[in-house]
């Protein structure tokens, strides 16, 4: 097994805890720890002398899934140590939510944070609210113009910045181009981008695929929805969980309009009722469609991350079949952009060593040839928008029937919008929001009703207006 499939097993073990959530983690977010990983609450690290003013050295305590700590390892981590010899790295591994989980008990207590961690995006938010992270707005002052501008904005607050972002995930629509053939359509990207300029065209081509073909367009479960669809739509318009005026808007026209465009695809029957993260949808992605057992789908609108998944194995037999265009807009000339997962690098005031915690995190992430080697490492897509240009991102991908992909991708991740959806009432908002759209899933409420009701819930829970 390569390393990248490694890693790729570990973030399967990922998804498996977490389907039962309220809320799902990105699989490019959190990964279960390996076999024998610690968490840091039984660790008895040793004892090393503090970094004295100016020196970078000493201990450099680091909270971190064990993935990621792979792709440090596997990438530039001899780098950063050979230029910083004198800086002694410990690692403390997590299984999901638990870096930001068990950071936010350590901020709350007073004591025991790391000196650096690396989290997902959707759960910063909540960590700057405690104000317990170290406010790195004058070190990133030099890198924002390059650095993807909603990413940046899930560390702010009040115009300052406390987190330094690794990667993002644009969504984009993955589709089969054989099953686009055999129900009569045009299967070359920028065809297929054309014909699914909006969610109602993208309705009338599930349509198509369905009374051609017989496959469903996606997944999109009924009673146990992520809601991660629903979401990367309202993120495209700009629509978040709370307004500017921070309070709960998910029960605003423009939301259930969005609820209620989605709700169209049940209406239609043209989608599969697999819940994503489970073995019937990885088979229904890799199925063919002549498979006796398995009817295929069309297509997935998911974050970026996944056409690595879909290549090294969960629809490893589908190579050169699928292709990556641009989501669909709500609205023709709209946003065709959306952001799902991510993670970035936070620094605890607790921490000890706050000169090494930088270096570390600008060393991987802000210094263009060390995150492009770890970005073909990892597929983890840069947050750092300069590194687009390099020859990497204009090489075909045979997997993807020869497709320039990363190339497409890198157009995208510029333009996604601002929105308030990772904000810190996010794990609880979310919660409300799964409910209301299995509702609708199941017939049990209208779009409006629905989130009506997830707006009251959410109002009573969270304590906003």
């Amino acid at each position: 097994m390569n390393q990248k499939l490694g890693i790729l097993v570990l973030l399967l073990l990922a998804l498996a805890l977490v389907a039962c959530g309220g809320e799902t983690a990105s699989p490019t977010e959190e990964v279960a720890p390996a076999a024998g990983d610690t968490p840091a609450a039984q660790t008895e690290p040793v004892e090393e002398p503090e970094a004295t003013e100016g020196e970078i050295a000493g201990r450099l305590l680091i909270w971190v899934q064990q993935a990621n700590q792979d792709v440090f390892e596997e990438t530039v981590l001899d780098e950063f140590q050979a230029q910083y010899p004198d800086v002694t790295i410990e690692w403390v591994n997590y299984p999901p939510d638990e870096v930001a989980n068990q950071l936010q008990v350590a901020i709350q207590g007073g004591t025991g944070a790391p000196d650096l961690a690396v989290t997902e995006h959707r759960s910063i938010p909540r960590l700057v609210e405690l104000g317990g992270l170290v406010d790195l707005t004058s070190q990133l002052e030099p890198y924002m113009a390059n650095l993807n501008a909603a990413a940046l904005d899930s560390g702010s607050k009040d115009g300052e910045y406390y987190s330094v972002p690794w990667d993002v995930g644009p969504v984009m629509t993955f589709y089969r181009r054989d099953i686009f053939e055999a129900a009569g359509l045009a299967s070359a990207p920028e065809e297929v981008s054309e014909l699914i300029g909006t969610w109602d065209e993208f309705l009338d081509v599930c349509i198509q695929i369905k009374e051609e073909t017989g496959a469903n367009c996606f997944a999109l479960n009924k009673a146990n929805n992520y809601g991660d669809v629903y979401f990367n739509m309202l993120w495209q318009q700009g629509l978040g969980f709370v307004d500017d005026e921070g309070n709960i808007a998910v029960d605003s026209p423009k939301h259930v309009a969005t609820l209620e465009t989605l709700a169209q695809f049940w209406e239609a029957d043209v989608v599969s009722d697999e819940l994503e993260w489970n073995d019937g949808w990885y088979a229904e992605l890799n199925a063919s469609l002549d498979a006796p057992a398995v009817t295929p789908v069309a297509t997935v609108t998911i974050g970026s991350w996944m056409g690595n998944f879909l290549e090294d194995w969960v629809a490893a037999d589908q190579a050169g079949n699928w292709g990556v265009v641009p989501m669909p807009a709500m609205e023709a000339g709209g946003v065709r952009a959306a952001n799902q997962g991510g993670s970035a690098f936070i620094i605890p005031e607790q921490s000890t060593n706050k000169e090494a915690a930088w270096v570390f995190a600008e060393f991987m992430v802000l210094n263009a040839d060390n995150h492009l080697a770890i970005y073909e490492y990892s597929d983890y897509f840069p947050a750092l928008e300069t590194v687009y240009d390099a020859p990497l991102f204009s090489e075909p991908q045979s997997y993807f029937g020869d497709q320039v992909g990363r190339e497409t991708v890198a157009a995208v991740a510029p333009q996604v919008p601002e929105a308030n959806i990772y904000v810190a009432e996010n794990a609880t908002i979310t919660g409300a929001l799964q409910t209301a759209i299995q509702k609708v899933g199941t017939g049990a409420a209208d779009p409006a009703a629905a989130l009506e009701e997830a707006a009251e819930t959410a109002r009573l829970e969270t304590g906003l207006d």
